[in-house]
């Protein structure tokens, strides 16, 4: 099972993406929400909902939230900015495994994960369940990244090299429009559409996405956190050495956008 699939790197990172990661997680949140447009007052499951992106977007509209995320420290994170927006009536979140979803049947007028089910061990599972939890009719929007094909891998593929084991290092699941749509069908969702959404993230040099990463990458996180201080000491230069060489100093575009897979219940 992926390391990623564990509660133990998301809780490393769950400040930083917070403080860090928001304004472009919250563009693809937008997009889920217009595409599944849910009718006023909605009621909404956010499965694997991170520090509550799209749950707050949507409960700030007029829906009400349930959501529900494997990391305590996510969710620590998600409440207190609940907390922040006055928003705890309509909002309710807990942690908890989206492959059993703790809710009714037949209960939701549209169900989300934001890049969260693409992690999960057995994604058929959290398909299933959140097709089960939505009322006829009700649509289901997950995501998943296009491939990286700059920084990002470079940085993944080095740190390999350099430590054998990096944990989650291979490629994501979900990252073709056609794995998508079969899965989102297979699950028993109608109506299925796949839609590009890019958006780039951009480092303005060398030095912040460096600095960026090793707070917000999750596996470059859970490697030095597993290798302890000392040993991070003597191999984190050499990474970032290394990394460095390859892609320069100057500005740097990191991502290049999502897909958002749609279906009908």
């Amino acid at each position: 099972m992926s390391a990623l699939a564990t509660a133990e790197p998301w809780d490393l990172v769950a400040a930083a993406y917070t403080t860090d990661a928001l304004p472009y997680f919250e563009g693809f949140s937008r997009e889920a929400l217009r595409l599944a447009a849910p009718p006023p007052g909605a009621h909404i499951a956010d499965v694997a909902a991170g520090p509550g992106t799209l749950s707050l977007l949507a409960a700030a509209g007029g829906a009400a939230v349930s959501a529900i995320d494997l990391s305590p420290q996510m969710v620590a994170e998600f409440r207190a900015r609940v907390a922040d927006a006055g928003l705890e009536a309509a909002i309710d979140v807990r942690v908890g495994d989206g492959q059993k979803l703790p809710f009714q049947s037949a209960t939701f007028d549209a169900a989300f994960s934001m890049f969260g089910l693409m992690f999960f061990p057995d994604r058929a599972a959290g398909l299933r369940e959140m097709k089960r939890v939505l009322k006829p009719g009700g649509r289901a929007v997950i995501s998943s990244w296009i491939p990286f094909d700059g920084p990002f891998g470079v940085l993944l593929e080095t740190a390999s090299e350099l430590v054998p084991g990096l944990p989650s290092a291979g490629d994501f699941a979900l990252a073709d429009e056609a794995s998508i749509a079969r899965e989102l069908s297979d699950a028993g969702l109608a109506n299925v559409a796949v839609h590009r959404v890019g958006q780039e993230l951009k480092a303005s040099s060398f030095d912040a996405f460096w600095s960026s990463m090793e707070r917000t990458n999750a596996p470059l996180v859970l490697l030095k956190h597993r290798l302890g201080p000392a040993r991070w000491q003597a191999l984190g230069p050499k990474i970032r050495d290394k990394v460095r060489a390859t892609l320069g100093d100057g500005p740097l575009t990191i991502g290049r956008g999502a897909f958002l897979g749609i279906g009908t219940a």
